[in-house]
């Protein structure tokens, strides 16, 4: 089996091809744009989502059976300042890799995000109807609708924040709260801001099952507990022995102004359809400061 994992050197596309590129397993094909890959057993392409020439041409090299789409403008800010670039990333970049995966016959893994849901609420399941506020929830809602559109060859998975050890030079919320509150500096969080934050190997975890068992339709993969911010923030302090005190109530999340605020999935439906264990925040934090941070992912 020949799996293309397209944005395989973001932070989860490198958790993912670990996992995927375990010996006497399938061979693993991934794409990056602009970071050099790490020096793994898998192979690596660079390549330019917005130039449909140079797509075509890795597919028709690679001939993959199935594709797994990581790649997207992901920042939430950068995609309402930068409007043209987040629809050539997000849109266009998908639709094109769906047209490609239609003409070839080879199934579609779309990962998506809970910012497709206007916040109102929170923890959505996987029929609630998408009702996006931000132009990045607009894309990637834009982006589903390409991959609905193969039928029974798409498939699309939804999440929602992820933490884990990031690459040499990158961040994710919880090394850099970590790192925020060994310096003894307070942070802010939103008491009413919820998400339902995975670890990223829970994650990984549930995208590998659908490589392994494709499933066709939407599936929600994300921690158990629907938290606030400021909630998460003391649960990651607690984990790492630093002073709760420096975690302080705000109203709002001050990084996250204008943006939906009740967020968060309810997974439980695809937890049962795929088997997979649903792991909670506390969960997810013991796993993460358990394992070493390793410098080659």
């Amino acid at each position: 089996m020949r799996i293309l994992v397209i944005g395989a050197s973001g932070f989860i596309g490198r958790y993912l091809a670990g996992r995927l590129g375990a010996p006497r397993g399938p061979r693993i094909y991934c794409t990056f744009h602009s970071r050099p890959p790490a020096d793994d057993r898998n192979h690596w392409y660079q390549v330019e989502l917005t130039d449909p020439v140079a797509v075509d041409k890795v597919f028709s090299m690679i001939r993959p059976d199935l594709v797994v789409h990581l790649a997207a403008m992901a920042d939430v800010g950068g995609c309402e300042r930068d409007r043209a670039g987040a629809n050539a990333i997000n849109v266009e970049a998908t639709s094109e890799v769906s047209g490609l995966c239609q003409s070839s016959g080879a199934p579609l893994l779309f990962v998506s995000t809970e910012y497709v849901f206007d916040g109102a609420r929170g923890f959505y399941n996987e029929d609630d109807p998408p009702n996006p506020t931000t132009h990045y929830g607009r894309t990637k809602q834009a982006a589903e609708q390409a991959v609905a559109g193969l039928g029974g060859l798409g498939a699309v998975l939804r999440t929602s924040i992820v933490y884990g050890w990031p690459a040499p030079g990158r961040r994710n919320f919880v090394p850099a709260l970590v790192e925020r509150l060994q310096r003894g500096e307070t942070w802010h969080g939103g008491a009413g801001v919820m998400r339902s934050p995975v670890y990223v190997e829970h994650l990984v975890e549930g995208i590998a099952r659908l490589v392994e068992e494709f499933q066709p339709g939407i599936h929600h993969v994300a921690g158990r507990d629907c938290v606030s911010m400021h909630d998460f923030a003391l649960a990651v302090a607690d984990e790492f022995g630093l002073d709760q005190g420096l975690v302080l109530p705000a109203e709002t999340d001050p990084g996250n102004s204008g943006n939906p605020d009740r967020l968060g999935l309810d997974c439980h439906r695809t937890m049962r359809r795929l088997g997979l264990e649903h792991h909670g925040l506390a969960e997810g934090l013991a796993a993460m400061r358990a394992s070493p941070y390793n410098p080659n992912l």
